[in-house]
Formats: structure tokens, C-alpha cells, sequence
């Protein structure tokens, strides 16, 4: 009985029931000087498969999104690699998340959010008000 109310408490993602976002790391592009970046934390808790980096669902709403950013050319301080985004998330949306880069020997990088429509949720929930 306890396992199960552990185990609800810290089911964040939402059920496949209602409109949902997905939050992923992007692909890497050479010309844009993008690479992905591992979701670390989705609002103060880190994600089961973090390391195998599969989207992370969530409830459409604001969110708390710690990502880091780590490449075999990257040297520096550890709070170098890291940065704290606050994504307001839509139904049915998709943001892949990247680091763009201006050099990867000094850990100079940003992330950049793309956003695209989740084609399934909606359609699904095309007709919800």
C-alpha cells in the first residue's frame, strides 16, 4: 500500500487521457552549432530514463527545466554546464531542446527551444474545448 502511494506521488507525467506536451533533447546540427543537451530535472525531479533521453511528457502549463551540456572538448567549472530554463508549456507541443554553441573549448553555449506540434495528441484531442 505504501510502494503504490510512493509510487502515484511521483508520477509526473500525465496520462495519455488529456492534451500533453513532450519535452526532448534536439539533434545535433554542424551548421548551426547546435548539439542536444540531457534534461536533467523537470520541475525538481529527475526523470526515470534521463540517460536514455526519450521525450519527457508533462502536463501543458509552466515548468522548471534544468538541462546540461557536456562534450568531450569541454573543460571548465561544473555550474558552467548547466542552465535553468522556464518553458510555459502548450497542449500538444513538442520542444526539443539543444545547446548552441560559440565554441565548445571555452563553454560558451545558450540553449535554444524548437517547438512543433505533436501530430497524434492533435488529432486526438482536435475537438476538445
Amino acid at each position: 500500500m505504501v510502494l503504490a502511494g510512493l509510487a502515484a506521488s511521483c508520477a509526473t507525467p500525465p496520462a495519455y487521457e488529456q492534451p500533453y506536451a513532450v519535452f526532448e533533447p534536439g539533434t545535433p546540427s554542424a551548421a548551426r552549432r547546435e548539439i542536444p543537451v540531457l534534461i536533467h530535472e523537470v520541475d525538481g525531479q529527475i526523470p526515470v530514463d534521463a540517460r536514455r533521453q526519450y521525450g519527457i511528457p508533462v502536463q501543458p502549463g509552466k515548468h522548471t527545466v534544468v538541462v546540461h551540456f557536456s562534450s568531450d572538448s569541454v573543460e571548465g567549472a561544473p555550474q558552467k554546464h548547466v542552465r535553468t530554463l522556464e518553458l510555459d508549456a502548450a497542449p500538444c507541443t513538442r520542444y526539443r531542446i539543444v545547446a548552441h554553441h560559440a565554441a565548445l573549448v571555452h563553454v560558451e553555449w545558450e540553449p535554444v527551444v524548437y517547438q512543433e506540434p505533436i501530430g497524434e495528441c492533435t488529432a486526438k484531442f482536435a475537438n476538445r474545448s
